[in-house]
């Protein structure tokens, strides 16, 4: 049985159960809408079982953000170095964040969505595991490879590349987007492809 990456096998049954109902609801809702006693009712609880778990509803956001934001990262991170060259690189990290998506496509949201809300309370040790910066290095190193573009900023360029995969995502989330993986693997890296090249 699938169990998402922010839930943990040691994790209690009643803290599983109150994630995954946090998740959904504040994707859904947004985090200001979203009560604890809304939370708690959806996972089958009462207030004071969330508290049991997470000071408050703030605190289990953020661990909830922490979690998928560092399994995003990790997964992005993983698909880059078990490829070398621009290209196959890409192809890897756009697979790897679409297959993500299959996977959960809230956990990608959340962490996506929340990232200017989120980023100045997180953990300093998660901090250290920037997408933002991941992505930047792979297109550095597609320019010293020669086949990335000098003619757009490096850092429009990163910020151009994520966004790209951010907005299909949402697209994805909200619509009946009903492609085969491998189809849209092939042609968000055609896209990136032709956004980058020299």
């Amino acid at each position: 049985m699938f169990e998402p990456a922010y839930v943990s096998p040691g994790d209690a049954p009643a803290k599983k159960k109150i994630m995954i109902s946090a998740l959904k609801l504040f994707v859904n809702r947004g985090l200001s809408a979203t009560t604890v006693r809304d939370i708690a009712a959806d996972a089958g609880y009462t207030n004071p079982a969330l508290f049991k778990h997470f000071d408050s509803k703030e605190a289990l956001a953020l661990h909830l953000f922490e979690c998928c934001y560092l399994s995003l990262f990790q997964t992005a991170s993983h698909a880059m170095s078990a490829h070398t060259g621009f290209e196959e690189r890409q192809r890897a990290v756009t697979a790897a964040f679409i297959h993500a998506l299959h996977q959960d496509r809230a956990a990608v949201l959340f962490a996506q969505d929340n990232l200017r809300h989120f980023w100045p309370s997180v953990n300093p040790a998660i901090r250290k595991h920037s997408i933002l910066g991941l992505i930047r290095k792979m297109l550095e190193d597609g320019r010293r490879e020669g086949v990335v573009t000098q003619d757009v900023e490096i850092e429009i360029l990163t910020v151009a590349w994520i966004g790209t995969l951010q907005q299909f995502a949402r697209v994805w989330f909200f619509g009946d987007f009903k492609k085969d993986e491998a189809v849209i693997v092939a042609q968000l890296h055609s896209l990136l492809l032709r956004a980058t090249r020299v």
